[in-house]
This record gives structure tokens, sequence and C-alpha cells, in this order.
């Protein structure tokens, strides 16, 4: 009779689990939380929205292009938007989301700080 195979000791012990992120990790996550910032997700909607206005601008018939007492507002709506997504995308490629410092953590400056100690 065939005796049942003992597990190994490996196999029985489960792993422990990770006690913080690695280094890896972290950069991971930093590279998603910059890949996702509001300010290019808003920069680049404008980017398309200004370009499709600025086309309009260009190519529509004279009469819309002069409706606006004579001024072309498709065209200046559409510089207007792309110097807007401009800004956008420059403030948040100049200042990329960065992790709070972990000596910070739980303090804050304003009403919702740490809460004193009674």
């Amino acid at each position: 009779m065939a005796e049942p195979e003992q597990p190994r000791a490996s196999e029985s012990e489960p792993d422990a689990p990770p006690v913080g992120r690695t280094e890896e990790e972290e950069a991971e996550a930093i590279k998603a939380a910059n890949r996702f910032d509001i300010r290019r997700l808003i920069g680049g909607l404008f980017t398309v929205y200004g370009v499709i206005v600025l086309i309009l601008g260009i190519a529509g018939s004279a009469h819309v292009k002069h409706k606006a007492d004579g001024i072309n507002i498709d065209l200046w709506a559409g510089l207007a938007m792309l110097v807007f997504a401009a800004l956008m995308i420059f403030w948040a490629l100049a200042r990329p989301v960065a992790p709070e410092p972990p000596e910070t953590d739980g303090q804050g400056s304003g009403p919702i700080g740490e809460a004193p100690a009674t």
C-alpha cells in the first residue's frame, strides 16, 4: 500500500505577506497617477476641441465667419482653447504628482489636520 505524500514545508506554510510597497511598485503608482492627472486630461480635451473649432474658423464659410459683428469667433475661440490646453499640459509636466513624504503623513495645516490629544 502506498503512503500518502507528505506536503513539503514550502507548500504547507503560506508566504509571508509583503510589509509595504517596493520601490518599483511605488514608481509604477506614481506613473499611473501622473498618467491620469486631471490637468493632462483637461489639456487633452481642450486640445481636441480647440483644433476642431480652429479648423471650423479657418474652413468655414464667410457668412459664418463674420456673423459675430465681423469677428471670426471660431478662429479666436480655437486659438484660446489651444493656449489654455498648452498651459494645462505644461503645468502637469512642470509639476508632476509626487507622493507625500512619510514624515508628513497624518499632519495637516488645515482644519482637518491631526487632532490634539485630550
